[in-house]
C-alpha cells in the first residue's frame, strides 16, 4: 500500500485529468498496456475493481494496492508520456522521488519535536506551488505580504526557529531565525526591479546597531544591483548576505536543503566576504 496523501492524489488527479474517469487519452487497451508495460501489473485484475471500473477508478485503486516503489514508477511512466514542463509536473516530479525514495530518506531516527524528511519534502513542495503562484500575482503589494507567512513557514519546516516581524524602538524587523545556535536578522524585498542600495544601507544599519556578532540575510527576490552590491562591501566588512528568487526555487526543488545553503553562504562571508553568490557556485 503506497503512502500517497489526500494533496498529492489530488495533483496527479488534476494533472491526468481523472475527475470523468478518464485517465490522459488513454483508452481502454491503451491504459492496460501502458500499466503492463511499466510495472507489470494487469489492470483490469479483480483486486483493481473500484465503483463504475473507469479507467480513473482503477488507477485511485492501484495507487491504494501497490507499494511505494510501483506507484512511483507507474507515475513517473505518465509524466514521461505526457511530455509537458511546468510547475505542476515539477510539483509531481518530487512526489514520484519521495515515492521512489530519491528524496527525503534518513537511516536515523527522527526525534519527536521534529519533521521527519517526508514531512519536509511534502511541506517544501506545497511551498513551491504557492512561490509559483506567488510570482504570477500582479498585485505586488499583495504578494509581499503573502511572502513573509511564506518564508515563516519555509524555515519553521527546517526547525530554523523563525521569529515574525517585530518592532524595536520605532524600528521594524521582517523576522529572524536560528543556525546552529546563531541568530540572523532577516529582510524581505519583493521589488519588480534588482534594488538599489538604500534598503541594504539600511539593512545594515540595523545589523551593526544591535551587537558587533549580528549578521543578518537579505532576501530580494528580483536580486540586487551592481551599484547596490558595490555600495554594501566599499569600505566596510559586510555582515550579511543577499538570496535571490532563483536560490528560493533551487530550494524549494530540493537542489539543496535550506540548513545546507545557508550553511554554505554563511561559510562564503566569513571567508571571502561574499555577500551575492550564483548558486551553482555552491558546493
Amino acid at each position: 500500500m503506497s503512502d500517497l496523501t489526500n494533496a498529492e492524489k489530488q495533483k496527479f488527479e488534476r494533472l491526468l485529468g481523472m475527475g470523468s474517469g478518464y485517465v490522459l487519452d488513454f483508452t481502454n487497451r491503451t491504459f492496460a498496456e501502458f500499466v503492463t508495460d511499466s510495472t507489470g501489473r494487469n489492470i483490469n485484475d479483480s483486486r483493481y475493481d473500484n465503483a463504475s471500473g473507469s479507467k480513473a477508478h482503477r488507477l485511485r485503486m492501484f495507487w491504494q494496492k501497490e507499494d511505494n516503489r510501483a506507484v512511483g514508477k507507474l507515475m513517473n511512466d505518465m509524466l514521461d508520456y505526457l511530455g509537458e514542463t511546468g510547475p505542476r509536473i515539477e510539483m509531481c516530479r518530487l512526489i514520484v522521488q519521495r515515492l521512489l525514495g530519491q528524496i527525503g530518506l534518513s537511516s536515523a531516527p527522527t526525534p519527536a519535536h521534529q519533521h521527519s524528511p517526508q514531512q519536509v519534502s511534502r511541506v517544501v513542495a506545497q511551498l513551491k506551488e504557492e512561490f509559483v503562484q506567488l510570482t504570477k500575482e500582479k498585485d505586488r503589494n499583495k504578494a509581499g505580504l503573502s511572502f513573509e507567512p511564506f518564508l515563516n513557514r519555509l524555515f519553521e519546516a527546517f526547525q530554523l526557529r523563525p521569529r515574525l516581524p517585530f518592532r524595536i524602538v520605532g524600528e521594524q524587523i521582517d523576522g529572524s531565525f536560528e543556525l546552529d545556535g546563531q541568530i540572523y536578522l532577516l529582510e524581505l524585498k519583493w521589488e519588480n526591479h534588482p534594488l538599489s542600495e538604500m534598503p541594504l544601507l539600511a539593512f545594515r544599519g540595523k545589523i551593526e546597531g544591535k551587537s558587533a556578532f549580528t549578521r543578518g540575510v537579505f532576501i530580494a527576490v528580483n536580486g540586487i544591483s551592481v551599484q547596490a552590491r558595490d555600495a554594501i562591501t566599499r569600505g566596510k566588512q559586510p555582515s550579511f548576505f543577499v538570496v535571490d528568487g532563483y536560490d528560493l526555487m533551487m530550494i524549494l526543488n530540493e537542489a539543496m536543503s535550506l540548513h545546507e545553503f545557508l550553511r554554505c553562504r554563511v561559510r562564503l562571508l566569513a571567508e571571502e566576504g561574499r555577500v551575492c553568490v550564483p548558486f551553482s557556485e555552491l558546493k
